[in-house]
């Protein structure tokens, strides 16, 4: 066996991934982080200003300011359509690709996350017969996979489809069922990094995004998408 680094035969104590490259115990906490989007080994390089660093597979397929998106984008939404999600409105939504220090500006934060994969601001632009017009800006974070990309910006696009629809919930539950939207894009696509964006996403500890997102997928368990969907369609004012 070689290391996954230097390639020279490992003789001694060595480290393993998920993706079962192993490195000398000499490159830990010298040379060699874990990739910031699929978590195997790599060296201290392609890494960003707000403290991401990709391997250079993960590099080579990032979605950054300037790269072709409308591919993405159509996966997105036609898989949210099979399921359901038929009204969405692209044409009322903008997509910008953004660092993560423009992410937190925007939340009016000093602290930046890299864990905040993207934000939507919905504005209501006029009235049409007593009804809201909205427009939706979302911004995705910048550098990640095409694959998480597509996830993260299903979620997003949730956001705007519960205020299209003037959906009223916890915010547990908001975010929970926009998770919903990253799982059908990952669990769709048949590439090895989505069992990384799954565990993430089934792991999650955190009580609004992770929790919400186990309870809601428990529903979906249950009574599928047609009824999941109808049951928060009804969750208005």
């Amino acid at each position: 066996m070689n290391c996954h680094i230097c390639n020279e035969p490992l003789t001694g104590r060595f480290y393993q991934d998920v993706w079962d490259n192993k490195v000398c115990e000499a490159h830990i906490n010298n040379d060699v982080v874990h990739c910031s989007s699929c978590t195997g080994f790599t060296r201290k390089e392609h890494c960003l200003p707000d403290g991401r660093c990709l391997c250079k597979s993960c590099f080579g397929i990032a979605v950054k300011a300037g790269t072709p998106i409308e591919k993405i984008v159509k996966y997105v939404v036609v898989n949210l359509n099979k399921v359901g999600f038929d009204d969405l409105r692209l044409e009322d939504m903008t997509i910008e690709i953004v660092p993560a220090q423009k992410i937190a500006e925007i939340l009016n934060s000093t602290v930046v996350n890299v864990l905040q994969k993207g934000i939507t601001k919905s504005y209501i632009i006029e009235e049409v017969f007593s009804a809201p017009k909205f427009k939706h800006d979302i911004y995705m974070l910048t550098h990640l996979t095409n694959i998480e990309f597509a996830g993260s910006l299903a979620h997003e696009m949730l956001h705007t489809w519960q205020t299209q629809n003037n959906i009223i919930m916890s915010q547990k539950h908001i975010e929970g069922f926009c998770n919903m939207g990253a799982w059908l894009m990952w669990n769709n696509l048949p590439n090895p990094l989505t069992k990384v964006y799954l565990k993430t996403l089934f792991k999650n500890t955190n009580p609004i995004y992770g929790d919400g997102f186990r309870e809601m997928y428990a529903h979906y368990e249950r009574l599928g998408w047609k009824v999941l969907i109808d049951k928060v369609r009804k969750k208005t004012s």
